[in-house]
C-alpha cells in the first residue's frame, strides 16, 4: 500500500455521475481509486494492476459482467481484497450467496457520503486484521 494512501479501491459503477462523485469523495479522503464503468472493465483493471487492491466497491447490476461475477473472478486474482456492493435492489438469494461465497458486505443506495466513507474504511481495516 502507498504510504500516502489509506488504501486502494477498485470502483465499478455504470452511472457516470455516481462514479464521478464516489471517486471524488474517496480521492479527497485519501484513497487511491481505480475506476471502471462495466464489470468487464473492472476485471481488466484488476488483471493489469500489479499493486494491491484493498477493496472492490461495485454496483451489483452492471453491463457485461454482474457484480457477483466480477467479484468472484477478481478475488481469484486478489484473494486478500474485500468486497463492498452498492445496490438499490437485490433479491435475497444473491445477497446470501455474496455473503457466504464472497464475504461481501452491502451498502444500500442511496447512501450518505459519510456512510460510504465509514463502510469503505471498515472493509479495508478488516482486510488488514
Amino acid at each position: 500500500m502507498d504510504q500516502e494512501s489509506k488504501g486502494s479501491v477498485l470502483l465499478v459503477e455504470d452511472d457516470d455521475q455516481v462514479r464521478s462523485f464516489i471517486r471524488m469523495l474517496l480521492t479527497n479522503n485519501g484513497y487511491r481509486v481505480l475506476e471502471a464503468q462495466t464489470g468487464a472493465e473492472g476485471l481488466a483493471i484488476a488483471k493489469s494492476e500489479s499493486r494491491n487492491i484493498d477493496l472492490l466497491l461495485s454496483d451489483m447490476l452492471l453491463p457485461e459482467l454482474s457484480g457477483f461475477d466480477l467479484a468472484q473472478q477478481t478475488l481469484e486474482l486478489k484473494p486478500d481484497m474485500k468486497v463492498l456492493f452498492m445496490t438499490g435492489y437485490v433479491e435475497g438469494d444473491i445477497v446470501q450467496r455474496c455473503i457466504s461465497e464472497l464475504g461481501a458486505s452491502f451498502l444500500d443506495k442511496p447512501f450518505q457520503p459519510n456512510t460510504l466513507l465509514t463502510r469503505v474504511q471498515e472493509a479495508i481495516s478488516s482486510a488488514r486484521n
